[in-house]
């Protein structure tokens, strides 16, 4: 069954960029460009976060080494050269940690100590400034996209909401729930970003609404402000019962959105994408589409972090191949061993790309594919069986017999039994530093310099400090130096 056959029309599907952990260089999105178009994407779904060019009053929301309005510019032009259309995406409720952070808008939190979320404009004031605050985000981004006719405002995982004193007292004296409130708030935002571009499209996660009533959703007048993007990750989609149903009854056909993930959902802190699970998930996604044929379009998320304080998943050139994969899902309507071998051919493989990394850590090295950014990919996996081989060793009955802490800081050593063990670190602690700067060199031109630092730091110069301490400290034991 070719893509075609959905309902007799081709299904629009955007590509979500996350910008808040790991963002592309100008230079390197930009080559990306044709390479999406060729796959089948209509657009992309940018998640500026702190990379935006905040400015005025909001200028502390951007990090240092953002992009540019001029940079925003390049982009929005490349992207209608190739015919993708790009939808911003500005978090005005939840995930709101790149902004609460900031010692200006505490007192917006909705939990004081917690930065993730903020009060509900149920509870705001002229003092307060909560519909100040996103209404001025908004009206940046969207200035900032001339061509605009799509904007996703976010609002998923708005947490703790209802639980600050000021909105649970709200919510006993109107007798109000918080759905209601969340509701409120993202009508809210919704028609300012109407207001300020006439007949802009506002699409909301819909996972805080999801067990609304349908009678709240009109109230609230959601169905003729946003269309919603159900969200689902999983290898199995499951949405409370009677969920799409009553979405259906309030939105209505070709209003409804899905999301799917290719990258950055199996796991807060993997270093490679299981390319399986990211398939079971849009294979799961082709189910909902028999049941709802005039779905609006599909985003496909790729999480850089789970969170703006989080570590990175999987960095945007390893997960690539995974949205080859996940792409064509659609444009063939399945995955068969035809479509593996032609999305393997199309990333320059002889052999059928890896779809389960974590599975190949010993053994020869796979056949890496050929992509713009396939040396981080190689590197990466490079990384992972050393990390494999480190951790083996780190917890290996050797180590614990004959090299645990209690021995090594009394210089109780065997130096028959421990001699292998400190070959094989030294070993591994040679190849992780050759790798570390081969790493920083291709992350900085890629993915900026503050991505390679994050990243190195985080992953491979830890295991080279344990090592070189351990084996310095086992030689002096046995008074090798």
């Amino acid at each position: 069954m070719s893509e075609s056959a959905l309902g007799g029309r081709l299904l629009p599907k955007y590509v979500h960029l996350d910008m808040k952990g790991g963002p592309p260089t100008l230079s390197y999105l930009l080559t990306l460009l044709p390479m999406f178009k060729e796959w089948g994407t209509t657009g992309l779904v940018v998640e500026w976060e702190d990379m935006f060019p905040w400015s005025g009053s909001l200028s502390m929301l951007a990090r240092p080494g953002h992009y540019t309005l001029g940079m925003v510019g390049e982009l929005l032009r490349a992207a209608e050269q190739h015919k993708l259309e790009v939808v911003p995406l500005v978090q005005t409720f939840g995930h709101m940690e790149f902004v609460l952070k900031h010692e200006q808008f505490k007192h917006l939190r909705e939990m004081e100590m917690f930065p993730n979320s903020m009060m509900p404009v149920a509870v705001d004031s002229e003092e307060r400034g909560v519909r100040v605050l996103v209404t001025e985000m908004v009206r940046q981004v969207v200035a900032a996209h001339p061509s605009l006719t799509t904007i996703h405002i976010g609002c998923d995982e708005v947490w703790c909401l209802g639980q600050s004193g000021l909105t649970r007292q709200h919510l006993e004296t109107r007798g109000r729930s918080v759905i209601d409130v969340f509701l409120e708030h993202t009508a809210m935002v919704a028609t300012a970003a109407r207001q300020m571009r006439t007949g802009v499209k506002v699409l909301v996660w819909d996972d805080m609404m999801r067990t609304a009533s349908v009678e709240q959703l009109l109230e609230a007048g959601l169905d003729k402000l946003v269309q919603p993007v159900i969200w689902s990750y999983g290898q199995v989609l499951a949405f409370p019962p009677g969920m799409l149903e009553r979405y259906q009854s309030v939105w209505g056909e070709g209003n409804i959105w899905g999301g799917s993930a290719w990258r950055g959902a199996t796991g807060s802190n993997m270093q490679a994408t299981t390319i399986r699970h990211h398939l079971d998930n849009h294979l799961a996604w082709l189910s909902v589409l028999q049941e709802m044929p005039d779905l609006a379009g599909i985003v496909l998320t790729g999480w850089a972090r789970y969170d703006h304080y989080a570590t990175l998943c999987e960095l945007l050139p390893v997960s690539l191949p995974s949205l080859r994969c996940c792409l064509a899902v659609f444009s063939s309507h399945g995955w068969t061993p035809d479509s593996h071998k032609q999305c393997s051919a199309s990333l320059s493989l002889q052999e059928n790309l890896m779809l389960e990394p974590y599975m190949f850590l010993t053994g020869d090295e796979p056949e890496y594919p050929t992509f713009p950014g396939s040396n981080v990919y190689s590197m990466v996996l490079a990384y992972v069986r050393l990390a494999a081989q480190f951790n083996d060793i780190m917890n290996s009955s050797a180590r614990a017999t004959w090299l645990n802490q209690w021995q090594v800081e009394r210089g109780f050593l065997n130096p028959l039994q421990v001699q292998v063990t400190m070959h094989e670190l030294a070993q591994i602690g040679s190849r992780l530093k050759t790798l570390s700067k081969s790493m920083e060199k291709e992350l900085t031109d890629l993915l900026h310099d503050f991505t390679a630092d994050e990243w190195v730091h985080t992953n491979i110069t830890p295991k080279t400090m344990e090592i070189d301490q351990l084996v310095s400290r086992v030689r002096q034991q046995l008074k090798l130096d």
